[in-house]
C-alpha cells in the first residue's frame, strides 16, 4: 500500500478525486481476483499450473533488465536487483521439483512472519498514533505467516495460489478503504495528509483549484552522524555512534527559492545515550520538546559543517512549498520520533512534488509505466519504513533519489530543464 500511496501523491489530490471511483473498481475486480486465485487452489483438477504466476514476473524482470543496461549508477543498480530478485522468484516457481512448493511456502511465511514482528515491535518501541491498531494488524499478519508453514488444506500444493491469492485480496481491501477516504478528502486538502500525522492543520496547498506548477528547484541535505554514508541496515536508516561514541540520527534539512529552509532542531540537545535512547524514541507528548529553525543552509553548515549528501530536485512546486512551509514553521514543537528533522523535509518534499503527474497521470499507459518503475518501489518502501517507525535522514535521502529518478520519466517544462540530479560537496 505505501507504494501505492506514494503513486497518489504523485498523481495530486486535483486528479484523484475526480478520480477515486476508478480506484475502487480496480480494488473489487483485484478482490475478485484473489478470492478466485484462493478458491482455485484448493482445487487440484482445477488447479492453475503455478508457473503461470511466474510469466508476469519474468516480464517485468526482463524490462528491468533491459532498463538497467540502459542505465547508470544508482539507478542501473536497483534495476539490475530488482530483476535478480524477480528471476530467483521465477526460478523457484517453474522448478516445480517436489519439494518446491514445501519450499515457496515456507519461504512465505518466514517473509510475512518477519514482517509482522518488526511491525509490531516498531509500533510498540515508538507508540506513534494508532500503535495499537498496527499490532492488531501484525497479530494477523504473523497469523498467516504461520498458516504458511502448515501444509493444510493441499500439502501445499496449492501454496503459489494461496499464497499469491490472499496478497492480492488484502491489497485489493485496503485500494478500496483508500478509495473510500478520497471520495470524503475535502478540496483544498493534500493528498498526503491521508498517509501521514504531523501535517499542519489547515493542509491546504493553494486552495487546490491551482494546478502543479513547476516554479523552481529544491535541494534535499542530509549529515550522517559518521559523515560517511553506510551501504544498507541500521547505520543508514536508523542511527549510529558518532565520533563522540553517542547515538546519532543524522540531521536532514532543505532549501529551495532562495527564501525557504526547512531545518527543524530541537532547541535544547536531547539527551541521546544508549540507554535512554529506546525511550526517547517514543512519539507521545511527553517527549515534545522545544524546536528551533535554523535560518538558512549558509548559517547552518558554517556553524557546524557541510551536509554529507545533497539530491537536488528541478521542476517542482516551490510555491505549494512555500505554503505548507508558512504553516509548518508557526508551531516550533521536536518530537524526536513524529515531528523531526526528517519528517518536516519528506513533508515539505510531499508537498512540492504533489501532483507532478497529474496531467500525464490521465493516460493508463503512462500509470502503468510509472508502476513498473523501481525507483516507485524504492520509495514506497522509505515510506512504509517511516510509517512503521520514523522519518531518518537515510530513509530522507534514498525517497529524494528515488524522486529524483521517477522525475525522469517526464521531461520537465522549459522553465526549468534542469534534470533532476544528485550532487556532492
Amino acid at each position: 500500500m505505501p507504494m501505492i500511496e506514494f503513486l497518489m501523491v504523485l498523481l495530486g489530490a486535483r486528479l484523484i478525486r475526480r478520480k477515486w471511483w476508478v480506484l475502487a473498481a480496480l480494488g473489487v475486480i483485484w478482490l475478485a481476483i484473489g478470492l478466485f486465485f484462493v478458491v482455485n487452489a484448493l482445487y487440484d483438477e482445477y488447479r492453475i499450473s503455478p508457473s503461470l504466476f511466474a510469466v508476469p514476473l519474468l516480464i517485468d524482470a526482463t524490462v528491468s533488465v533491459i532498463a538497467g543496461i540502459a542505465s547508470q549508477g544508482t539507478r542501473r543498480t536497483m534495476r539490475l536487483v530488482k530483476a535478480a530478485f524477480l528471476l530467483a522468484i521465477c526460478a523457484l516457481i517453474m522448478a516445480h521439483t517436489p519439494h518446491s512448493d514445501m519450499i515457496i511456502g515456507i519461504l512465505t511465511g518466514i517473509v510475512i512472519i518477519a514482517d509482522g514482528a518488526w511491525r509490531a515491535a516498531s509500533a510498540w518501541v515508538v507508540r506513534f498514533s494508532k500503535w495499537r491498531r498496527q499490532i492488531v494488524l501484525a497479530g494477523f499478519e504473523f497469523a498467516f505467516g504461520i498458516w504458511s508453514f502448515v501444509p493444510w488444506p493441499t500439502q501445499w500444493r496449492g501454496s503459489v495460489g494461496i499464497d499469491v491469492g490472499t496478497l492480492i485480496a488484502v491489497m485489493a481491501v485496503s485500494m478500496i478503504v483508500l478509495a473510500l477516504r478520497i471520495r470524503r478528502l475535502p478540496h483544498g486538502v493534500r493528498m498526503a495528509t491521508l498517509f501521514s500525522d504531523g501535517w499542519p492543520r489547515s493542509g491546504t496547498v493553494l486552495g487546490e483549484e491551482h494546478p502543479f506548477n513547476p516554479s523552481g528547484t529544491l535541494t534535499v541535505h542530509v549529515w550522517t552522524p559518521t559523515g560517511t554514508l553506510a551501504n544498507i541496515g541500521v547505520s543508514r536508516y536508523v542511527a549510529a555512534l558518532d565520533a563522540k561514541g553517542v547515538v546519532s540520527t543524522g540531521h536532514a534539512a532543505l532549501e529551495a527559492g532562495g527564501d525557504v529552509y526547512v531545518s527543524h532542531y530541537p532547541a535544547v540537545e536531547i539527551e541521546r545515550d544508549q540507554s535512554q535512547f529506546t525511550r526517547t524514541l517514543r512519539a507521545t507528548q511527553d517527549n515534545d520538546v522545544p524546536g528551533k529553525f535554523q535560518p538558512s543552509y549558509a548559517i547552518e553548515s558554517a556553524e557546524w559543517c557541510p551536509s554529507t549528501r545533497q539530491v537536488e530536485l528541478a521542476g517542482v512546486n516551490v510555491e505549494a512549498l512555500r505554503g505548507f512551509w508558512a504553516e509548518y514553521s508557526t508551531d516550533t514543537t521536536y518530537n524526536l520520533t513524529n515531528r523531526n528533522c526528517s519528517s518536516a523535509v519528506a513533508k515539505a518534499v510531499d508537498s512540492a512534488v504533489e501532483g507532478l503527474f497529474e496531467r500525464e497521470g490521465r493516460s493508463p499507459w503512462f500509470v502503468a509505466r510509472l508502476v513498473l518503475m523501481p525507483e516507485l518501489w524504492a520509495g514506497g518502501l522509505m515510506r512504509r519504513r517511516a510509517a512503521a517507525m520514523a522519518w531518518t535522514p537515510g530513509m530522507v535521502l534514498d525517497y529524494a533519489r528515488a524522486i529524483s529518478g521517477i522525475m525522469e520519466l517526464t521531461p520537465r517544462p522549459a522553465a526549468t530543464t534542469s534534470h533532476p540530479r544528485e550532487a556532492r560537496p
